[in-house]
């Protein structure tokens, strides 16, 4: 399906929509009343009702800035689903990044965002039905005995191994760094577990225009679920900037204000997080590896500091048995 067929489809439910955005997961349209319509490609029925009702507790939360709301779920005669969402206030803090790239001190002001929201969620708790929303488009992995680092691990050895013809061509002794990813990552004590977003973004992220701070969130679901808030905020250091010139700078600065925030913690779980947000996400976008992303994720897998810490890990704790 492409955006024309999701506008058709709005169209024979009675909407005149206007297309806003697209992304992995759908298209969305303004269908008017401060109202967007979010056409999903691959969600089921049942799996935005479960979408639906976590918002739901998550906006029981009472989090410092507003969080998406389903008011009403269709589904079209072709098993098609639309969400009909509250449109939140606020400018995507990518355009207002945009409008001055060289300005330093708004750059700061954009971090700080993406910090706040990161560090707010962190402090909500868990909520329990976030633990069995889809993982990738999939169902979770979830089981009563499973922990987040046990199925933190599973997703990555799944995915890893259903690429392995691809990934193989472009990793480095990619066998030999899945397994030891894998190990080290269900080895993982993590004393709690929040909310994770998952995709916190410049995107996704709406703020204020005046004073740039966060009003607004959008879009959970990609990677939404009950886990050890580090990972948003490891996932929010590679994602803020992921292909500019700039693009390490970047990554260093986000990455210090964490270090500086939560101390060697964060710091010796950050490159083993980062390896696995690779291999989880290398064929989100293109089954055959043809895309940017794709790139992004073996280049994050061959790095230098990936390989480093991998070797020192496995050293230091042996067969993995207890990583703090």
């Amino acid at each position: 399906m492409d955006s024309t067929g999701a506008k058709e489809a709005l169209y024979q439910l009675g909407f005149k929509p206007q297309f806003v955005a697209a992304g992995m997961e759908g298209f969305v349209f303004d269908v008017g009343n401060s109202l967007l319509a979010k056409v999903w490609i691959k969600k089921s029925y049942g799996e935005v009702v479960q979408l639906r009702f976590f918002y739901i507790q998550l906006r029981e939360k009472q989090l410092p800035f507003a969080t998406p709301g389903i008011r009403e779920i269709l589904e079209n005669n072709s098993g098609l689903v639309i969400s009909i969402e509250e449109r939140l206030a606020g400018v995507p803090l990518k355009d207002i990044l945009e409008r001055n790239p060289a300005n330093a001190v708004l750059y700061k002001k954009g971090m700080d965002a993406v910090v706040t929201v990161v560090e707010s969620l962190g402090t909500i708790g868990d909520i329990p039905v976030a633990r069995e929303l889809a993982i990738l488009g999939e169902p979770s992995l979830r089981t009563p005995d499973s922990t987040w680092s046990t199925m933190l691990g599973e997703v990555v050895n799944q995915r890893a191994n259903r690429y392995k013809v691809v990934l193989e061509k472009y990793v480095f002794d990619f066998e030999s760094k899945v397994t030891r990813i894998v190990s080290l990552l269900k080895a993982l004590n993590i004393p709690r577990v929040g909310v994770v977003h998952g995709d916190i973004c410049p995107e996704n992220v709406l703020v204020d225009e005046a004073t740039v701070t966060p009003i607004s969130l959008l879009d959970f679901g990609f990677l939404t679920t009950s886990a050890d808030p580090f990972f948003d905020a490891v996932i929010s250091t590679l994602i803020f900037d992921m292909y500019s010139p700039s693009m390490q700078k970047a990554r260093e600065s986000l990455r210090n204000i964490y270090f500086q925030k939560w101390g060697q913690p964060f710091r010796d779980i950050y490159l083993l997080y980062k390896a696995a947000y690779a291999l989880m996400t290398s064929n989100a976008y293109s089954e055959d590896g043809d895309d940017g992303h794709f790139r992004w994720c073996v280049n994050i897998l061959n790095d230098e500091e990936t390989n480093t810490v991998l070797s020192y890990l496995i050293m230091l704790h042996g067969n993995a048995e207890s990583v703090q």
